[in-house]
């Protein structure tokens, strides 16, 4: 009897073994069939409008789970907003299709490799809010959320820089005052900024280029008006660019196109006198002539003169260029010009001396020497002697003559 019960005892430790043994193994044989993820999902970067791939690759998926595609938004609580299921896209949001492409902004694709089995998530027409996580999910049926396998794919979306409107394009400073200037961009990555000036000049603080946001103009000055340029770049084509305009106000200066002016008299021939004036606000412009006494007198737009105002593209905004148009020149009429801006902030003036060409003869006393006479208008006639070269004839005489008024600065190209 005891044997008895000794032998039952021991079948009954034996069958208790092999039971938990069995469950083990078939528990390892279930785990080892269970879906999961493999591989991780490689991280995507694309520029706006293009197209995002993002792969998830699953390893023993059966008929009882489900692959999923979910964009986390953050900006919800944190609650995914389901996209697709297994190959089909569910989400019920922006789906349209294209006009001009004809695709869906989602798609999915899957790939089958033996066990394995890769859903491609297709992003389309790529925005800024379509960038961050993408979670891939395999819904298991009968098994708890928190147990499912996931993992996460990360879209970067690079957006090119945008400059944001929150400065003034045009600011009208006086000298002495000082001017911050702050330009703000948006972009994916954060853009660069950089200022510089229009026309390639320095920087008022030195330097050609300006790195960072703020621009800072302190102890302003006339030269430091004209246009400033704000560039965001991010390597993200296009870059984007800001103009400002920072006008200043100043006494006007005023500078002759040519400061002496040469033309003949009494030959029904004009004469253009030019002067550009420079001064914010605009000035008042006149022209001056100056008197045998030492007088000024203003002149008018009449039969005699012609005063006009011309545009050119190579001056700043506040230059003006003015001509006075001198007609059917007389001995009279030889004299300085004055050329008068005017504004709130004072005068300037610059002067143009108009004068007459000159009337040269050449004559040749034997072969020694040469007297060339020439006249002034104002002047009158004048004479030197110059010294000739051996056997000069008189042909050569004179073009000696011609050389030796250019060397000596008795004559200069175009005055006759």
């Amino acid at each position: 009897m005891v044997d008895v019960c000794l032998n039952f005892r021991t079948s009954s430790k034996m069958f208790t073994i092999t039971f938990i043994i069995l469950v083990g193994i078939s528990s390892i044989f279930v785990e080892a069939q269970r879906p999961d993820i493999v591989d991780e999902i490689l991280p995507e970067v694309k520029q706006k409008n293009q197209i995002g791939y993002l792969n998830c690759t699953v390893v023993n998926k059966g008929s009882e789970s489900v692959v999923q595609w979910s964009k986390v938004e953050t900006v919800n609580g944190g609650n995914p907003i389901l996209l697709s299921e297994d190959d089909k896209i569910v989400y019920q949001g922006n789906t349209g299709i294209n006009e001009d492409s004809g695709l869906r902004k989602y798609d999915m694709q899957s790939r089958v490799n033996g066990r394995r089995v890769t859903y491609m998530l297709v992003i389309r027409y790529l925005a800024e809010e379509d960038a961050g996580d993408y979670l891939c999910t395999i819904r298991i049926q009968g098994v708890q959320w928190p147990e499912w396998p996931k993992k996460i794919g990360k879209l970067t979306v690079q957006i090119a820089p945008q400059i944001q409107p929150s400065i003034n394009s045009i600011y009208e400073k006086d000298i002495g005052s000082s001017l911050q200037l702050t330009c703000e961009s948006h972009g994916n990555p954060y853009p660069n900024i950089t200022w510089k000036r229009e026309d390639g000049q320095e920087l008022p603080m030195g330097g050609f280029q300006s790195r960072g946001a703020t621009l800072n103009l302190t102890d302003i000055q006339r030269n430091d008006r004209g246009n400033y340029i704000c560039v965001a770049d991010n390597n993200v084509k296009p870059p984007d660019s800001f103009k400002v305009e920072v006008i200043v106000f100043f006494q006007p200066s005023c500078r002759p196109v040519q400061s002496t002016v040469g033309q003949a008299q009494n030959r029904r021939f004009n004469a253009k006198l030019e002067c550009i004036v420079a001064g914010y606000p605009q000035p008042s412009m006149k022209w001056m002539k100056e008197t045998e006494n030492g007088k000024l007198i203003e002149i008018d737009d009449d039969d005699k003169y012609d005063i006009t105002k011309q545009f050119s593209n190579q001056l700043q905004n506040d230059e003006f260029w003015y001509t006075l148009l001198v007609k059917n020149v007389e001995a009279k009429d030889y004299t300085n010009y004055h050329c008068v801006g005017s504004n709130k902030y004072g005068d300037g003036e610059t002067t143009i001396s108009l004068f007459g060409k000159h009337n040269t003869i050449f004559t040749a006393k034997g072969n020694k020497k040469l007297y060339v006479y020439f006249s002034l208008a104002v002047k009158g006639f004048e004479a030197f002697e110059l010294p000739l070269p051996e056997n000069t004839s008189t042909k050569d005489s004179a073009m000696f003559g011609f050389s030796a008024m250019k060397a000596n600065s008795f004559y200069h190209m175009g005055n006759i």
